[in-house]
């Protein structure tokens, strides 16, 4: 059964071009060895939103936080700030008619 955790984040002033180019570059690790069955990015004017799924995401995102390299964390500490993790989700389908 697959889990679903969103990550948001502000984008620093000025630094929106510059995520686009790192997010571009796809994930700094690979996401079969860190539990992940898929990952998303979407990014607006101001706002990041990554979205992570996989059997225990929850657990996987925050070892994947406290694995990454300090110049990995770093280098996204300048592009975005306020990272918040969103755990509690709820989901409607939509019925037949």
């Amino acid at each position: 059964m697959s889990h679903t955790v969103v990550v948001t984040a502000q984008i620093r002033p000025g630094r929106r071009e510059a995520l686009a180019a790192v997010l571009a570059e796809g994930p700094p690790f690979d996401l079969a060895a860190k539990g992940f069955t898929r990952q998303q990015a979407f990014i607006g004017d101001h706002q990041l939103v990554l979205v992570f799924e996989g059997e225990n995401a929850a657990v996987d995102v925050r070892s994947l936080a406290a694995s990454l390299p300090i110049t990995e964390m770093t280098r996204l500490a300048t592009l975005v700030s306020s990272p918040t993790v969103l755990s509690e989700n709820y989901e409607w389908t939509a019925t037949a008619a």
